[in-house]
C-alpha cells in the first residue's frame, strides 16, 4: 500500500526548499512570499523541472488550507451584498479579458508557448486565473491586516 510519504522522490525536497528561498526574498523585498513561490514554480517550470506526487498532493493540500482559511475570515452577509457582487463581476471580467487577449497576443507573436492556444483555450485560462488573482488579493489584504479596513470589504 502506498503512502504519501512513500510517494517522496528525491528532487520534491529540492523544489520546496528552491520555492521557500525564493518566498524569503520575496519577504524581503517586501512584497507577499505567495509572489516568491509562484516566481519559484515559474522558474522551474521553464527549466524543465517536474513535480512527483508528493509534491503535487501537497499543494493541493496547500491551496485546500489557504480556501479554508480566507472562508474563515470571510462573512456569507458581506458577500451577499450588490457591491460586492459588483465589484467581483468587474474584475474577474476585466482580469479575464486582460489574460485572454496577453495570451493570444503572445501567440501572436510567436512565443512557442502560447502559439497553439485557441480563443476557447485563452478564455478559459483568463478566467481560471480571474479567480486565482481574487484568492491572491485576498491573501495579501490578509496578510496586511487591512481585511476589515472599507476596500477590503469590498
Amino acid at each position: 500500500m502506498e503512502t504519501l510519504f512513500s510517494s517522496i522522490e528525491y528532487k520534491d525536497p529540492v523544489w520546496i526548499t528552491i520555492a521557500f528561498i525564493f518566498g524569503f526574498f520575496s519577504k524581503q523585498a517586501g512584497l507577499p512570499p505567495l509572489v516568491g513561490f509562484l516566481i519559484a514554480g515559474f522558474t522551474l517550470n521553464y527549466l524543465g523541472a517536474e513535480s512527483g506526487n508528493f509534491l503535487e498532493e501537497m499543494a493541493d493540500l496547500g491551496i485546500t488550507l489557504l480556501l479554508f482559511s480566507i472562508g474563515l475570515k470571510l462573512r456569507i452577509q458581506e458577500l451577499l451584498r450588490v457591491e460586492v457582487w459588483g465589484v467581483t463581476l468587474i474584475h474577474m471580467l476585466s482580469i479575464s479579458i486582460f489574460i485572454t487577449v496577453s495570451l493570444l497576443l503572445l501567440g501572436r507573436a510567436g512565443f512557442p508557448l502560447f502559439g497553439e492556444l485557441t480563443l476557447t483555450s485563452a478564455m478559459m485560462l483568463g478566467f481560471a486565473l480571474s479567480f486565482s488573482s481574487t484568492v491572491f488579493v485576498v491573501k495579501v489584504l490578509d496578510g496586511r491586516g487591512d481585511m476589515l479596513s472599507q476596500y477590503g470589504r469590498l
